[in-house]
């Protein structure tokens, strides 16, 4: 009775509306029609370079928008697995300095060189994901680097969690996910206030800092006698870890993301070590001949006729300054093409297995932030679409150093991306890259959604029934009605062998998810959205059966509403008929169209064709 008492005092507080049990990954197979006259990414595409014609001239993003733009030499261009045509959207605009310099381009397209900074990251551990095998991402630091080793050893006996880094604990696969937990940068590559202090020394008065200890630095730090000479190109990675080896963590092993550049400084010296090669020659080998990227380069041009197509916002020895421990982290040149095709070859898995990409393209850690997540070195970031509440996984890198900025951006639910790369001398570049950035993903992203949502009804929907009409078997898919735009296809109508299969799976799956009361059916909130495509291979697209579901217990709350919005853990392959989904469907579809002819309700195993 008491219980019963209990139930009945919560009843006031359930509420039941429909809540979307979104799957993650794509709502549609990816769009085909990206350029095209008809495409809504291609009317998007023009909508955002009207708005920056009109910034430039003044208008568009307001006064801030327009100095920004102006004063940034950017080129921005997206890419696409299906419409090679996506190739030549692009837009670019050349800044006066840039115009009026004594060297370097004068006007910039899509074969213009720019350094890319951390976007270098991505390349490095990209190269690495090639070369290496899995297991080598769990080897320590102190297997690779003696100065690390050392300092292990010596502190076996009098370790320190607070002031002592374990570099027994961290992994390469740490270092490449930014959890390592070490110092983003050390002596001579870094901002240190005694740097400063040695030219000035008001630096420590100004902050009320204590007066150095020159010899005791001098010790720790094997690179510090290339600081007065200012030849920090001598500094080797096995110098620069002997002196970071003592410096204090900023979090213990996998902790917590802390951005690193130390990090990648490591991981190029632990590649080097681990494959026997130079970073230039693994660069080439891994990454630049198997994809043929001809302005790609891990060292800054030498060649008056290269560098005459380099952005080069103030002098030659500054723009193309080489410290070769950097290089994984920073160093790396590239144009919005060869970054174009970096991007394909990802998306596409042409230089890894498919499982070895799926597998590294996932989040590592979270941050403190719900739209944002780390992998390696990936920033992830996880747009909501407004009508829908859907979520799309942006897979980045941005590289922000010096003169310089970029991102290479993936989209692999729409198996497409784009990529920006800008450079100013006014310190306004960054600001820029974002803002196009934000323009761009803000445009683009409820026109593909749109776009592959029309594609999707057009290639797949329709009335499916066997050859052999003794079975009464009817398959009917339609568009989503404008009124609820959850994603997938609408099934219609499903008649099996003479039996009304829609209402049955609808009160099934609402029956898997424990809810009181329990709220009425709904067949037209049964949808189905792809889960496997392997369309260039074998011609299918297997789809799974989704669910619009009631909110549980004191709606909105993290726990209540777990099953109503989890249908992988609720729904999806529960229902099953010897082994196999009864909510799965696999259509066969034109290799190079992507039309559906036909489509097998797995579990029934029929093959139904299309009609219409």
């Amino acid at each position: 009775m008491r219980v019963l008492k209990t139930a009945l005092t919560l009843l006031p507080l359930y509420c039941i509306p429909a809540v979307l049990g979104i799957l993650p990954g794509p709502s549609y197979p990816a769009p085909r029609e990206i350029s095209g006259k008809s495409s809504s990414v291609a009317a998007s595409w023009k909508n955002v370079t009207a708005i920056l014609d009109q910034t430039l001239n003044g208008g568009g993003l307001g006064t801030l928008g327009s100095a920004l733009l102006k004063n940034t030499t950017f080129s921005m261009g997206m890419f696409s697995l299906h419409d090679q045509d996506t190739h030549c959207m692009q837009y670019h605009h050349t800044s006066l300095a840039t115009l009026n310099g004594t060297v370097g381009a004068k006007k910039v397209d899509g074969s213009t060189i720019y350094r890319i900074a951390s976007i270098s990251k991505l390349i490095t551990t990209y190269a690495g994901m090639i070369e290496l095998d899995e297991n080598d991402w769990n080897i320590p630091l102190s297997r690779i680097f003696p100065g690390f080793k050392d300092f292990v050893e010596k502190k076996a006996e009098d370790y320190d969690a607070v002031q002592d880094i374990q570099w027994d604990k961290i992994t390469i696969g740490d270092i490449a996910a930014q959890i390592g937990g070490i110092p983003r940068l050390g002596i001579p590559v870094s901002s240190d206030f005694l740097l400063s202090a040695l030219s000035d020394p008001s630096v420590l008065d100004t902050w009320g800092l204590p007066p150095p200890d020159l010899a005791k630095q001098e010790a720790q730090y094997p690179c510090a006698k290339y600081l007065t000479s200012g030849s920090f190109d001598k500094c080797s990675i096995q110098e620069y870890s002997e002196g970071i080896a003592s410096n204090p963590p900023r979090y213990p092993p996998a902790a917590s993301p802390l951005y690193s550049d130390s990090g990648f400084f490591l991981l190029g010296g632990a590649l080097s070590n681990l494959t026997g090669m130079s970073m230039d020659d693994l660069y080439s080998k891994a990454v630049f001949e198997p994809l043929g990227l001809k302005n790609t380069m891990s060292n800054p041009p030498t060649d008056p006729a290269v560098i005459a197509r380099t952005v080069i916002p103030t002098t030659l020895a500054a723009e193309l300054l080489n410290i070769p421990i950097t290089t994984p982290s920073g160093g790396l040149f590239s144009t919005i093409d060869d970054l174009s095709k970096i991007g394909v070859s990802i998306l596409n898995s042409t230089l890894l297995p498919t499982d070895k990409t799926n597998r590294w393209m996932k989040p590592v850690s979270f941050t403190g932030e719900l739209h944002y997540a780390l992998g390696r070195p990936w920033e992830i970031y996880r747009y909501v679409h407004q009508d829908s509440g859907v979520v799309t996984d942006i897979y980045t890198k941005l590289g922000d150093s010096g003169d310089y900025c970029g991102l290479l951006v993936l989209l692999p639910d729409f198996e497409l991306g784009f990529t920006i790369l800008g450079a100013s001398s006014l310190g306004v570049h960054t600001q820029a890259v974002q803002l196009v950035a934000d323009l761009l993903t803000d445009s683009i992203m409820p026109a593909l959604m749109t776009q592959a949502r029309r594609e999707a009804v057009a290639n797949l929907a329709g009335t499916y029934t066997p050859k052999d009409k003794s079975l009464n078997t009817t398959l009917t898919l339609s568009a989503p009605p404008s009124s609820n735009p959850a994603p997938g296809l609408v099934i219609s109508e499903w008649i099996s062998n003479g039996t009304d299969i829609k209402n049955i799976l609808a009160k099934s799956l609402l029956d898997l998810v424990p809810q009181i009361p329990v709220p009425p059916a709904n067949p037209d909130l049964v949808r189905l959205v792809p889960t496997i495509q392997d369309v260039a291979a074998s011609g299918q697209i297997a789809f799974q059966m989704d669910t619009v579901n009631p909110t549980g217990p004191v709606a909105g709350h993290l726990f209540s509403k777990m099953y109503d919005v989890g249908d992988w853990a609720s729904t999806i392959d529960q229902l099953t008929y010897q082994g196999i989904p009864v909510n799965e469907f696999v259509f066969h579809v034109d290799k190079k169209t992507g039309k559906a002819y036909s489509v097998t309700p797995s579990a029934y195993d029929v093959e139904l064709e299309r009609k219409n």
